[in-house]
């Protein structure tokens, strides 16, 4: 009987304290109900794509001050073949050495005899080091743009620019014009134009230009000073290396230029990554 009497008593304890606990329970757990039904926890956004990246860069020599070129590059959102807008910019020294007889005179090069200059450019190196931005040891570009201003001083070929895949250089070896040349990394051969009454021992600003539509045709277009030609051509976009490269100014082979240079400028277009 007291056996009986016992267990019944822990039974009923232990009944108690369950229903004891359950209240509790149902009193932590209601508020925190209640805040989540308040406060829904917010659904997860969608991930979304990272916006294509391009960059344009600009290779420029003023001579004011030394032999050496200026590195311009920009950075942003590349779209449908442009670069929409620009979200940084960085210049870097590109080193020119002097071989032979340059000197800078007045803001020009001063090139005589068998003197040139060889400089090395790292594309590729200089983007990734400024803009933390990868691209190819090759890559393609819709167009390039050569700018020099030059006084020849003798009835000779005279390089211009010399790269493994972007050449250009006059032929003042006709007293009565002057042919501007350009070969680049196309699958066109070496493209050119005349002028008539260009010559020697006159300042004169020759451009060079090279483009391609997106899906069309390309087209070649020439200037000195004031005359322009424009020629429908073959080929596709340009190629150029971007890893460590050299390149000279004022000497291709065995050729070297005499005369004077005031500026030069070479400028391909975007490219994206």
């Amino acid at each position: 009987m007291m056996v009986t009497l016992y267990t019944a008593k822990f039974i009923e304890f232990s009944l108690l304290e369950e229903l004891q606990m359950k209240i509790v329970w149902r009193f932590l757990i209601t508020p925190v109900l209640l805040l989540s039904l308040l406060c829904p926890f917010p659904k997860p956004e969608p991930v979304r794509a990272e916006a294509e990246y391009g960059y344009l860069w600009s290779l420029s020599f003023d001579f004011e001050k030394s032999f050496d070129g200026v590195l311009t590059i920009e950075v942003g959102p590349w779209k449908n073949g442009q670069l929409v807008e620009v979200h940084e910019t960085s210049t870097a020294t590109v080193p020119c050495t002097r071989v032979g007889s340059v000197h800078l005179d007045g803001g020009d090069a001063v090139f005589s005899g068998a003197g040139y200059l060889t400089c090395t450019l790292n594309l590729a190196e200089t983007v990734r080091r400024n803009h933390k931005l990868t691209i190819g040891e090759v890559d393609t570009y819709g167009s390039i743009f050569m700018a020099a201003k030059v006084n020849g001083a003798v009835n000779a070929v005279a390089p211009l620019f010399t790269h493994p895949d972007a050449d250009y250089s006059l032929d003042f070896s006709q007293t009565w014009a002057t042919t501007l040349s350009q070969s680049l990394w196309n699958g066109v051969g070496p493209m050119q134009a005349t002028f008539p009454g260009v010559t020697i021992n006159t300042w004169e600003t020759y451009t060079a230009e090279y483009g391609c539509s997106v899906a069309g045709p390309c087209f070649a277009s020439f200037a000195a000073g004031l005359q322009q030609q424009t020629q429908p051509t073959a080929g596709s976009w340009v190629q150029f290396s971007t890893g460590p490269t050299t390149f000279e100014i004022g000497h291709a082979g065995g050729v070297f230029f005499t005369g004077r240079m005031a500026s030069l400028l070479v400028d391909p277009g975007n490219s994206a990554h």
